[in-house]
């Protein structure tokens, strides 16, 4: 039986406010960083760019996931949140996505 794939969406189609499921090539990851939350506390991020074969999108990750991926790896992001950055779209885990890691 062939592996259960969820659908996918090219950058190109992301809208914000909106989850989606994407393939990509992690072409670039800035260093870690903290920045303050609302309750005070820290929290790491690490922004990075995902391009497929019709553009490219900012990639944010938070906490734990800020060492799930490298630049030059190939991923999926199941369920990620897209949302709006100063007029732009970026995409995240949100509370129910996930980033899993592709070969090639």
């Amino acid at each position: 039986m062939p592996e259960s794939r969820p659908p996918a969406t090219f950058v190109s189609d992301l809208r914000p406010s909106r989850v989606a499921t994407v393939e990509g090539t992690v072409t670039e990851l800035e260093p870690v960083r903290e920045v303050s939350t609302r309750d005070g506390a820290t929290k790491k991020v690490r922004n990075g760019r995902l391009r497929d074969a019709t553009g490219e999108i900012v990639l944010v990750l938070w906490g734990s996931e800020v060492s799930l991926a490298e630049a030059g790896d190939r991923i999926r992001i199941v369920d990620g949140w897209v949302s709006d950055a100063r007029g732009r779209p970026q995409i995240t885990l949100g509370r129910s996505g996930r980033l899993e890691k592709l070969s090639g």
